[in-house]
């Protein structure tokens, strides 16, 4: 969320994927430059699962859970929406900021801390 500030644009939080209606931008590289009319988003926070990882942790696709971090700057995260498909590995994607308010690198363990909603 901290490079919409200096894009000076204000992206959705959404499930990845879900663009409709977001705003574009312009990507400019050293190979040159690509427009898109649409498709800036920040990520909802989720976990990737196996549907194995599910059953064994009690949780749905679409369901949204809690997460407890530990560590030096303990932390919950909540809403966080559980993803599976049998070709996932068990995984939790947060944006830089939500990782940094954490002290979290990559590999930090996190433990579901409650179920919201069932999905």
């Amino acid at each position: 969320m901290t490079e919409q500030f200096k894009l000076g644009i204000q992206p959705p939080i959404r499930e990845s994927g879900d663009i409709a209606g977001s705003p574009g931008c312009t990507l400019e590289g050293p190979a040159g430059s690509v427009n898109l009319d649409q498709g800036v988003i920040c990520a909802l926070r989720h976990i990737h699962m196996t549907p194995a990882d599910a059953l064994r942790y009690g949780v749905r696709d679409k369901g949204t859970v809690r997460i407890r971090v530990q560590g030096d700057r303990e932390l919950i995260f909540g809403d966080v929406r559980i993803r599976v498909d049998p070709s996932f590995a068990l995984a939790m994607h947060i944006d830089t900021d939500e990782a940094n308010a954490a002290n979290l690198g990559n590999g930090a363990q996190g433990y579901i801390d409650g179920i919201q909603e069932d999905g």
